[in-house]
């Protein structure tokens, strides 16, 4: 078998095969064995008729076809092997000479990843990692957090509205220029966390001091930028009385506070969120240094984007945000009639972000390549065994189920491109990795 290849636009490889005649006629033996068996020839048993005789009946150019096909079907994945060509979508197969007693020639175009050279980016990687150590500062904002978590909601209707309480409040909100006077908004019971930022702006911070009971009128204009066409820009007034005050208990950061999370002392606590922080600075150091390589590389690197690719990113990341609604209890539907936009102007306004994770797997595997790097059954079963324990599986049971959804290889995958990102990011690698 010989291939060639040549790259056309629009990230399409043109993959050349020829098949010598020997094949051929090996091929089309195998067709005669499968086909004889589907005539019915007078004087013969089905799939009994000798040779000679079928070719004179129904000819040999039924055997040509089924060898042709069944030669396409074998020599697909060698050939595309042997280009180096890795494709990302459906291929189309074209027939460019199949003729009796002549070798057989196919061509394979299909969509797949560039080639991309990287040269020699060691310059990049000259700076080491810097990770700046844990400070005490640190430590207390952590503490500090925690305890916020643990904070009890409590009630503080003695008390003036002050930053950071919920308050339930009597709404009514009108159209200045509504000579209708009758509210756009109308709520006997609306519930608000003064500063959180949910309601628009300029309202909460008219909140503050008010008291139980008292009643406040608050004009203010919507930003022109509100999704809600029919108040962007315009004058409102608000109706206001404060119904209820309550404010947030936060605990002392304590023994007690520790043993509330499972812990015996405080300084057990210390030490688990100096561990926490720690490992927070090093992830947060490790991404920006990877960021800022991946992005001179692809000032330096010249690459095309297979439209699949950039496809199936765009539908990744609306599934995202589907599921990010799902959690809020809204739709998609809902948040682009919030925003006031279609669908496909929602795809373009994701698609340049699309466009940079491509770009970044596809350096991410060229680096893997380019430095030799593998990722070997033993790494990616290691990675399924917290699966099967969490689950109560047997682990043999959870790597058939990944094996047979075809998930084994992408699991591999993934962590090919892990250490790819670890190696560009300066993290030493670990000295029983055998890559």
């Amino acid at each position: 078998m010989e291939v060639a290849l040549e790259r056309l636009p629009n990230s399409v490889a043109k993959v050349s095969v020829t098949i010598d005649m020997a094949d051929v006629s090996a091929a089309m033996d195998a067709a005669f064995r499968t086909v004889a068996s589907r005539y019915n020839i007078a004087g013969f048993r089905r799939g009994k008729v000798p040779r000679p005789i079928f070719e004179r009946m129904v000819g040999r150019d039924v055997l040509l076809k089924e060898a042709a096909q069944k030669l396409v079907e074998k020599r697909y994945v060698e050939a595309l092997k042997e280009a180096a060509v890795e494709p990302v979508a459906e291929p189309r197969i074209n027939i460019v000479t199949l003729e009796d007693g002549s070798p057989f020639e196919f061509a394979i175009e299909v969509e797949s990843k560039p080639e991309i050279t990287l040269g020699d980016y060691t310059d990049l990687l000259a700076e080491p990692l810097i990770e700046r150590d844990v400070t005490d500062e640190d430590i207390e904002a952590e503490l500090g957090s925690l305890a916020r978590d643990q904070a009890q909601i409590v009630p503080a209707d003695e008390e003036p509205v002050s930053l950071g309480n919920h308050i339930t409040v009597k709404l009514r909100g009108y159209l200045e220029d509504d000579e209708s006077d009758e509210p756009f908004v109308d709520d006997e019971s609306f519930a608000i966390e003064v500063g959180s930022g949910t309601v628009v702006e300029g309202l909460e911070p008219q909140l503050i001091g008010l008291n139980v009971g008292q009643s406040q009128t608050i004009r203010l204009t919507y930003p022109e930028s509100h999704p809600d066409v029919s108040l962007a820009g315009k004058d409102v007034r608000f109706e206001i009385e404060v119904l209820e005050n309550r404010r947030s208990e936060v605990p002392p950061v304590d023994d007690d506070l520790a043993k509330g999370l499972g812990l015996e002392s405080l300084q057990e606590l210390r030490e688990r969120v100096a561990n926490t922080v720690k490992n927070r600075i090093e992830s947060q150091a490790r991404d920006e240094r990877l960021a800022e390589i991946l992005g001179k590389l692809k000032e330096r690197v010249a690459m095309e984007l297979p439209e699949t690719l950039v496809t199936d990113t765009m539908q990744n990341q609306l599934q995202e945000l589907q599921n990010r609604l799902a959690r809020m209890g809204a739709s998609l539907d809902e948040y682009l009639e919030s925003r006031q936009m279609q669908l496909p102007e929602l795809q373009a306004e994701l698609r340049p972000q699309a466009e940079e994770r491509v770009k970044d797997q596809l350096l991410l595997e060229a680096v893997a390549k380019q430095e030799t790097m593998t990722v070997t059954d033993d790494e990616v079963v290691a990675s399924i065994r917290p699966l099967a324990e969490m689950y109560k599986q047997p682990l043999a049971n959870i790597i058939k189920l990944f094996r047979d959804r075809g998930e084994f290889n992408a699991l591999r995958e993934n962590i090919l491109l892990s250490k790819a990102s670890e190696y560009l990011a300066g993290v030493k690698p670990d000295a029983a990795d055998p890559s």
